[in-house]
């Protein structure tokens, strides 16, 4: 096995496993369409709030994704391969998370322009929206990698799980919802997209050598 081979077969195993990703989107629809309804549907209050409603409903998705991450290559012997493979078990959790990330992110950046109009989202802010979610996604998947890793081998370790990585969720929306804000401002936001740029660099800097140390752990 090889990291081409790997990231092959990750990507043909994601494929297969439909389920899990439609699942993440599905929810995203859903967040997104019973928000207007069961608050304010009027375009007063959607507008300014689409930016936290989108990222929130992202968020929520992401963690869908990541929660079970590690659970079918745990329980079928995976990981162990892993470790005994050759390979940097660091750089087969980025390929992992890259693969994650391009089969969850660009079946929701398909379907955003259409839910961004029922939030009333002008399209001049779209573009800002969708850029924020390229930049500020890769951080979540990452650090919910780690959380994913930690709590592999624990029966129920969903809401340990979810404990251990939502406070680090916050900078990420806070400064990606203040993007969006600021461009319905018309006011300057590169500030804030550079820092979720930075954020999601030093997720992927530090994430990959966490969760191949907490891999090795879970298995050992």
């Amino acid at each position: 096995m090889n990291y081409r081979s790997y990231f092959k077969a990750e990507w043909l195993s994601l494929l297969r496993r439909k389920q899990d990703t439609l699942n993440a989107l599905l929810f995203f629809v859903m967040v997104i369409t019973l928000f207007p309804l069961g608050v304010d549907p009027s375009a007063d209050f959607l507008a300014p709030a689409a930016g936290g409603i989108i990222w929130c409903a992202t968020a929520l998705s992401v963690l869908m994704a990541v929660e079970g991450m590690y659970k079918e290559d745990y329980n079928d012997g995976s990981l162990e391969q892993w470790l005994v493979s050759g390979l940097s078990v660091t750089l087969l959790v980025f390929l992992k998370v890259l693969a994650q990330w391009l089969i969850v992110v660009v079946p929701l950046m398909i379907v955003l322009p259409i839910l961004a109009q029922m939030l009333f989202l002008p399209m001049s802010v779209l573009g800002v929206v969708m850029l924020s979610i390229l930049l500020g996604t890769p951080a979540l998947f990452f650090i919910g990698s780690i959380g994913a890793a930690l709590t592999v081998s624990l029966r129920r370790g969903a809401v340990l799980m979810l404990l251990l990585i939502l406070p680090l969720y916050i900078p990420v929306i806070v400064f990606a919802t203040g993007a969006i804000r600021a461009a319905q401002l018309e006011m300057a936001y590169s500030g804030q997209l550079a820092i979720l740029a930075a954020i999601s660099l030093v997720a992927l800097a530090l994430s990959p050598v966490m969760a191949a140390i907490s891999i090795r752990a879970s298995v050992n």
